[in-house]
């Protein structure tokens, strides 16, 4: 039986989340870490790509909900 706890990063704002994300990459591309802490921000730098992601997904559901036609509108045609 699995419980889950609470993610730190879900109190994030998306601008929040995708700085600390920009961060643990640039932390792994310099490549100077030792392998248990290169996993540990991987992991961390999965996570925030997710809740970015959710957020995004959640941006994009309310924007469909704000169209009439309930399509994405494509801002750099008009």
């Amino acid at each position: 039986m699995s419980t889950s706890k609470p993610n730190q990063n879900d109190e994030l704002t998306f601008e929040q989340a995708y700085s600390q994300l920009q961060q643990t990459v640039a932390q792994l591309e310099a490549g100077n870490l030792p392998l248990e802490e290169a996993m540990a921000l991987y992991e961390k730098g999965m996570a925030l790509a997710k809740q970015c992601g959710l957020q995004l997904d959640q941006a994009e559901l309310t924007v469909k909900k704000l169209t009439p036609s309930g399509d994405l509108v494509d801002f750099e045609e008009n």
